[in-house]
């Protein structure tokens, strides 16, 4: 389990999942030091972004190849955004 740095301990206390979460639903909670942390809507954006440019950059080969399995790389077009835009973006402190 892939645990990230805390705003305020500045130690590792934060897993993926909270922090993927914390952007939308709820802010994240340190393991170590209990505070909260959440990340940026802009980094929200920027992945949501970079998926449906790259998933349309798929679809366009997929059409102009006409080989419709192209059109499965909408997924690792989602991972990458997610990776890049979302896990490795630094988390904000809320309280």
């Amino acid at each position: 389990m892939t645990l990230h740095a805390c705003p305020h301990c500045h130690q590792p206390g934060v897993s993926s999942s909270q922090k993927l979460n914390s952007l939308f639903f709820a802010p994240a909670v340190c393991e170590l030091c209990r505070k909260r942390s959440s990340l940026y809507y802009a980094n929200g954006l920027r992945a949501m972004i970079a998926w449906v440019l790259l998933s349309w950059l798929f679809i366009g080969i997929a059409l102009y190849q006409g080989i419709w399995l192209y059109m499965l790389g909408s997924v690792p077009a989602l991972l990458f955004a997610v990776d890049k835009y979302l896990l490795n973006a630094p988390l904000l402190r809320v309280d």
